[in-house]
């Protein structure tokens, strides 16, 4: 029998605690490279209301306060580097954001100040972000561009990559006119995090052209090493979650093209559409099958594990915890896992095994 153990060290009382992975007595390392730091003051009014109507009743009133501190990389017991230690979560990668129609900002200047700090230590790597705002005024793609490349320019260090949110910032896959974000990523030879799948979020756009991955395919093609163009890989964060078109698309996607990954964060949401597009009312959980068709068409070795926390205190360690033990309940050798957790990240990001 297969046994997952979270095993929590209590450091002192009313104080941090840390934890270990453990499965079938071996601890297995994990990164979750899909974390968002924030202010509820940055967050678009309708998405504050959304976020708002989620909590009970009785702490809607102090909401404000409570998501400033559960979005604050270093706040003391329930902040991004706490809930990642008791999750039992080694290191983390946090994004900047340009979505101000959807989930709001945090800007590149605001992340580089939080890695930088003291505090980090080795915990935390980032992924710089682009603002599509008046993206196509004169003379703004390529200030925007070459802010970008700043990033990477100065602190490599500190920035592991590029995080894009298509359907957040209502430019469909295939805009041509967006794709100088690419040669950035071929220039100093980092991954683009992609945003795929159908989100509740309000201000999010719906269409699949602007979630939905088949409309890479022209890109990821171009970008492949083989074309002309240097090579970019590409991550599919949520493996179109949310449309089971969608989910479909990626693994296809990943199965053609050596430099597509698959991420797999927030799949314990039920789909929200049928296969033919319509809405469903489904209450079960996308992890188990997308888990088991991961494995099923040989994608293990190009999947990264991440949660898209930390949403509400607790949920990153319920989250590690459920994803480990479906990845064995699907089959997943130990040896799998391991990769899955942080294994693969370390190969795409870091170089290193």
């Amino acid at each position: 029998m297969t046994r997952i153990v979270l095993f929590v060290a209590v450091v002192a009382i009313a104080s941090d605690a840390r934890a270990d992975i453990e499965i079938d007595g071996e601890r297995v390392e994990v990164v979750d490279m899909h974390l968002h730091p924030g202010h509820y003051a940055n967050m678009a009014i309708e998405g504050r209301r959304f976020i708002g109507a989620s909590l009970p009743p009785f702490a809607r009133l102090y909401a404000p306060a409570l998501i400033e501190v559960l979005l604050d990389p270093y706040a003391e017991h329930v902040g991004i580097r706490a809930e990642t230690e008791m999750a039992g979560v080694d290191h983390a990668v946090l994004f900047a954001v340009y979505a101000s129609r959807s989930t709001g900002f945090y800007t590149n200047d605001e992340l580089e100040r939080v890695l930088a700090d003291e505090r980090n230590a080795g915990w935390a790597w980032g992924m710089a972000s682009i603002d599509y705002e008046g993206f196509l005024d004169d003379g703004i793609a390529q200030q925007r561009l070459d802010a970008l490349a700043s990033y990477f320019e100065q602190r490599r260090d500190l920035f592991v990559g590029i995080k894009l949110a298509h359907a957040h910032q209502a430019v469909t896959f295939d805009d041509a006119r967006y794709l100088g974000v690419y040669d950035v990523a071929a220039r100093f030879g980092v991954p683009v995090l992609l945003h795929t799948g159908l989100s509740p979020f309000p201000g999010t756009q719906t269409d699949p052209a602007y979630y939905d991955p088949e409309g890479l395919e022209a890109v990821v093609t171009a970008y492949d090493g083989a074309h002309g163009a240097p090579r970019v890989d590409f991550v599919l964060s949520h493996v179109g979650q949310g449309d089971p078109r969608a989910v479909e698309h990626a693994l296809a996607l990943a199965e053609a093209h050596e430099n597509v990954w698959l991420e797999i964060s927030a799949l314990n949401r039920p789909f929200l559409l049928d296969d033919d597009g319509e809405p469903i009312a489904s209450t079960e959980p996308q992890y188990p099958s997308v888990l088991r068709r991961i494995l099923e068409r040989g994608l293990v070795e190009r999947t990264l594990f991440a949660t898209d926390g930390p949403q509400f205190s607790g949920m990153v360690r319920s989250y590690v915890q459920r994803i480990a033990l479906g990845m064995r309940e699907a089959g997943y050798s130990l040896d799998q896992i391991r990769r899955v957790m942080s294994g693969t990240f370390y190969r795409l990001y870091l170089q290193s095994e």
